[in-house]
């Protein structure tokens, strides 16, 4: 009788250990790093598998509708991303050693979009006509704005004989392009960008760039401030 006791109690520790308790079984969480779920061709992503429970080895399986499906690790690096990442995951942990083949459940899936056309800003400029001395300010528009961009500006120099936009010649405004990084720290910059004491025609040109190492934005199309003694 005290041998079949301590059994059961064994197999009850056991099925703790795994699913947290018999009714509420541990679910893993897909994390993303960063934590963008919308990328582009030639960024890097790393899709992991968390189970937050230290004491006990796991091997990992995953599920995921894209091309590519991860190896049975925990993580999974993405060195250069293309559309055929694109996709939901989801993942599962499996106890190492275990004679009963103990599983977690699956977790929640995570999306991957991964798109193959380069972003390219909207660079706006108010006001577009003014006085001379007057303050310009310029603002740098980008798709998923809040996901970690920072950016840089430029003043397009026309090369001669054309007015192209693809013979401008990009001068960057100022030594640090992260001039307008917030004071905290925080990897996304204010998207706009005040010059001062503007005193004729001049065009502008802006790009975002998040992460490391940096991916950029195609560069925006130039966006001209007007001087009302232009001439």
């Amino acid at each position: 009788m005290g041998h079949s006791l301590l059994c059961m109690m064994g197999f009850f520790l056991l099925g703790t250990a795994v699913y947290g308790n018999a009714e509420v079984p541990i679910k893993p969480t897909v994390i993303l790093q960063p934590p963008w779920t919308q990328i582009y061709r030639g960024e890097r992503s790393t899709v992991r598998c968390e189970i937050h429970d230290e004491d006990i080895e796991w091997d990992y399986e995953w599920e995921t509708n894209s091309h590519r499906k991860p190896p049975n690790q925990n993580e999974y690096r993405i060195i250069s991303a293309s559309s055929s990442y694109s996709g939901n995951y989801s993942c599962r942990g499996r106890m190492k050693s275990s004679q009963h083949n103990k599983t977690t459940e699956w977790s929640d899936s995570v999306r991957l979009a991964v798109s193959d056309n380069k972003p390219r800003p909207v660079l706006t400029v108010s006001p577009s006509w003014l006085s001379p001395g007057a303050s310009v300010t310029l603002n740098c528009e980008v798709e998923h704005p809040s996901a970690g961009w920072s950016f840089y500006w430029y003043k397009a120099v026309p090369e001669l004989k054309t007015y192209n936009y693809r013979s401008y010649n990009f001068d960057l405004l100022s030594d640090n392009p992260y001039s307008n990084r917030l004071p905290d720290g925080n990897t996304t910059a204010q998207d706009s960008y005040i010059i001062h004491e503007q005193t004729s025609t001049a065009g502008y040109v802006c790009r975002a760039g998040r992460g490391d190492p940096e991916y950029h934005t195609d560069y925006s199309e130039p966006n001209f401030v007007w001087s009302e003694d232009a001439g």
